[in-house]
Parts: C-alpha cells; sequence; structure tokens
C-alpha cells in the first residue's frame, strides 16, 4: 500500500471514530441515523472518484451472474439458520434479534420512523430505506475499509477488523444481539467481498437476509 492509499485508510478510521463512537447512541434519530449512512456511502465515492479506483471500492462490471449467484447461495444458508433459530428456538432471540425485531414491532404498530402508515404504504419504504443502509454499510465496511486492510493485512484478519467494527456499531443501536449479529453479518460479507471482489454481493446478501428476518418476526415472532 502505498502512503496515499495509507492516508485515505487513516481518513476512514477517523471517519468511523466520528460516526461510531462519538455519534451513534448519543441523541439516537432517524435524521441522525440518516446523516451516519449518507456519510458512509460518500465517503467511498469520494475515493473511488479522487483515486479513479472504482474497483477498489468493489464496483465491476463483468460477470455479474457469479457474485449474485454466491450471494443468493449465502443468504438462504444463512437466513434458513438465523430464522430456524429465531422461530423454534425462542432464547436464541436476545442474540439473533438485532435491529430487525425493532423494524418488525414498528410495522406491526403502523410505523416507520416517523412516518405512520398501513403496512402495504410502509412496506416499499422500508425497503428501499433498508436497501440504501445495506448498500452503505458495505460500501464503507467492506467495499473500503476491507479492501484497504487486506493490501496490508491477511484477508481473513481484515474481514475479522471490519467485522468488529460494524459489530461495535450495531452493540449502540441494538446491544449484544446487534455486536453478535453484526460481527457474523460481516464475516459472510467479507468472504463474498473476498472471493468475488464486487460490491453487489455482500450488499445484496446484507439487505436480502436482514428482509427475511424481519419478515420472520413480523410474521411468526411479534
Amino acid at each position: 500500500m502505498d502512503s496515499r492509499s495509507s492516508n485515505w485508510l487513516i481518513a476512514g478510521f477517523i471517519i468511523w471514530i466520528i460516526t461510531v463512537p462519538l455519534l451513534t447512541g448519543i441523541s439516537e434519530s432517524p435524521a441522525k441515523t440518516m446523516g451516519i449512512i449518507v456519510i458512509w456511502l460518500l465517503f467511498p465515492l469520494l475515493y473511488g472518484f479522487m483515486s479513479r479506483d472504482w474497483r477498489g471500492i468493489g464496483f465491476a462490471k463483468e460477470n455479474i451472474w457469479k457474485p449474485v449467484q454466491g450471494m443468493l447461495i449465502a443468504t438462504i444458508v444463512y437466513s434458513v439458520v438465523r430464522n430456524l433459530l429465531i422461530v423454534f428456538i425462542p432464547v436464541s432471540i436476545p442474540y439473533t434479534a438485532a435491529s430487525a425485531i425493532q423494524v418488525a414491532e414498528l410495522l406491526k404498530q403502523g410505523q416507520f420512523g416517523n412516518i405512520t402508515g398501513s403496512f402495504s404504504q410502509l412496506f416499499p419504504l422500508m425497503l428501499f430505506m433498508t436497501f440504501i443502509a445495506a448498500f452503505s454499510n458495505e460500501l464503507f465496511y467492506r467495499g473500503f475499509l476491507f479492501t484497504r486492510l487486506r493490501q496490508l493485512i491477511d484477508w481473513k484478519l481484515a474481514a475479522v477488523i471490519s467485522a468488529l467494527l460494524f459489530g461495535i456499531y450495531h452493540y449502540f443501536n441494538a446491544g449484544i444481539s446487534g455486536f453478535v449479529m453484526g460481527v457474523i453479518v460481516s464475516l459472510v460479507s467479507g468472504a463474498l467481498m473476498q472471493r468475488y471482489n464486487n460490491i453487489i454481493a455482500p450488499a445484496l446478501f446484507h439487505f436480502l437476509q436482514y428482509i427475511s428476518t424481519i419478515m420472520v418476526f413480523y410474521y411468526f415472532v411479534i
């Protein structure tokens, strides 16, 4: 890694410190959460624009089917295991729920953020916002941080570090279950990013597994 790349990585860690330990969980609000999501989305894009290194954050057009296929397999296996635990082993919920149960509870109450309405009205908004959040999370943690770290250290250690950073963020939002599931999701996402080097794989995995768990809570648990 050259000095310029090192400077970008340091800047990425500064962004994480500003957005997680300093902002997350303090007077938490939808506006603040959205602000963090936007920062995590724009910073890697700024890197891509300034460095002309779009592949370096996982933007690749070639052979899209392979990362999609790998993502689908990972999503199905992961979602089946997690959701079976939630439905049939309720004692696992404090560790497997993360923020999915909070979203499902709000939907049951006819709310999403500051918006009220029926499920049919709120569901498309929830899908859109969840996709934006998942994409920005993966672009920052896997597209940027993981990709930069694996230039310095073994990719497995890079995946663990990015997973722990993401888990800490979710700990502030959803406690121990947020940390546990944040780390596990991130490890799968890191493996997908390592294998396919395409942001579409971890981003869609993150999005689809989260939506499936929200629906399980909504229809079968709450």
